[in-house]
């Protein structure tokens, strides 16, 4: 199997587990999972999902899928969903969200530290 192949299949399992994860805890739970570690782990879930079509080294990567979650938090404070008629129900409006908080900006920083940091040690592996 070659090494494109293994990146291909290993982001795209670990967006399986977290897209899986993503789902229990929309589903399942409330409170600070809900409210924080869903919004973390997003970040990485679009990264990963990103990684299976490109696997090229891109070290600009993971903040432009920071700045995405940070766009999508501009678009919740601007109540773009009201102003052009997107129904807050629809997939469309639950991906966009409905209310803008600065705490979930921290929570997609922390989500961006933690793919630098999974990058950091896959690449240390990689050199030993």
């Amino acid at each position: 199997m070659s090494v494109t192949v293994k990146k291909r299949l290993s982001a795209a399992c670990c967006f399986a587990a977290l897209l899986a994860a993503e789902v229990l805890i929309g589903k399942y739970a409330g409170g600070f999972v809900r409210d924080y570690l869903g919004d973390v782990l997003v970040i990485p879930l679009i990264y990963c999902f990103i990684r299976i079509f490109y696997v090229r080294p891109a070290a600009w990567l993971p903040a432009a899928v920071g700045s995405l979650g940070i766009l999508a938090e501009v678009i919740q404070y601007g109540n773009f969903c009201d102003r052009f008629g997107i129904d807050r129900g629809s997939i469309l409006g639950i991906m966009l969200g409905s209310v803008a908080d600065w705490r979930d900006v921290a929570c997609y920083v922390v989500g961006v530290s933690l793919i630098y940091a999974a990058e950091c040690i896959a690449n240390k592996q990689q050199r030993d």
